[in-house]
């Protein structure tokens, strides 16, 4: 494999979460509206497992297991018994909102967010879980309608997240111990460009940004200037991430939700994965801590 290729013709309605878990060789990623969650190993097998719920935003758990964002909270996954256990609950008070992307940082802090679900009001906020478990709001990046990204610099000084609906794209600086700081406008997305969804960074400093109803995946260099741009045959892209044995493969997941039957049957590989060779390298996703309870 060397140019874009789907890889796996999965029709997802909300395909997400797409992350590459080092230790298992494999792809992973979800589908939000079905909530499913898919693998991909280097072998070519597949495996796909259901949740009750809206699965989101999964990650490696260094006791074993995924820990994955739902619509009200974080759950332990155990994939050999198919079982989903909560273990901190979220804006209860907010029934109009689910969670959406994550990521885990350099030093393994898990970053996730939640969304209006309507996609409406500007309800959503983003958390942080530290090392020790424990859980709380970054107040800093303020009220989202619709949270996306984060993702972080490879040396561990940046996060970068969007607001999807305002088409921006913020990044913040991350202290030693891994702490955010102001917010700053870091990119704007035009008319033409559709919305800013998931993203990932290389080893290079280029930040990957996937764009909804835009159809095509733009690498940023430092600075925020256009380098590098991938053409895809969907419209809609949400999640990318680096993968494969040398991390030099860009996994893409995109989504057939928001299409009618026309753009279906026009785009049929709408909500599939794909995967392209490049010569950029990414990095594996980080195992988190198991939260502290709080039910």
């Amino acid at each position: 494999m060397s140019g874009l290729t789907c890889v796996w013709d999965g029709k997802a309605e909300l395909g997400e979460g797409v992350f590459w878990h080092g230790q298992e060789q494999a792809v992973f990623w979800v589908d939000i509206i079905l909530s499913n969650l898919h693998r991909l190993g280097a072998d070519g097998a597949t495996n796909s497992w259901h949740f009750p719920g809206q699965i989101s935003a999964v990650v490696p758990c260094e006791s074993g297991g995924f820990l994955a964002t739902f619509e009200n909270g974080l759950s332990h996954l155990d994939l050999e018994t198919s079982t989903a256990t909560q273990l901190v609950v979220l804006e209860n008070e907010l029934p109009n909102n689910r969670f959406n992307d994550g990521y885990s940082d350099t030093r393994g802090q898990f970053w996730f967010g939640s969304m209006d679900n309507n996609q409406r009001d500007v309800s959503g906020s983003f958390y942080c879980m530290d090392r020790n478990g424990d859980v709380e709001q970054v107040i800093s990046f303020g009220k989202v309608c619709i949270t996306n990204g984060p993702t972080f610099s490879t040396d561990g000084h940046w996060t970068f997240f969007t607001d999807s609906v305002k088409k921006k794209v913020y990044r913040a600086p991350l202290s030693n111990e891994g702490k955010a700081g102001v917010p700053e406008l870091y990119l704007e997305f035009g008319e033409q460009d559709g919305f800013p969804d998931g993203m990932c960074t290389d080893t290079e400093g280029g930040l990957w940004i996937c764009h909804f109803a835009g159809s095509r995946v733009t690498r940023f260099s430092e600075g925020g200037k256009i380098d590098q741009v991938i053409e895809m045959p969907v419209p809609n892209i949400t999640k990318c991430a680096f993968g494969g044995p040398n991390l030099q493969t860009l996994y893409i997941i995109t989504a057939a939700t928001a299409l009618d039957e026309v753009q279906r049957k026009e785009y049929p590989e709408s909500g599939g994965l794909f995967a392209i060779d490049l010569d950029y390298q990414g990095v594996a996703s980080m195992t988190v801590a198991r939260p502290r309870v709080t039910l």
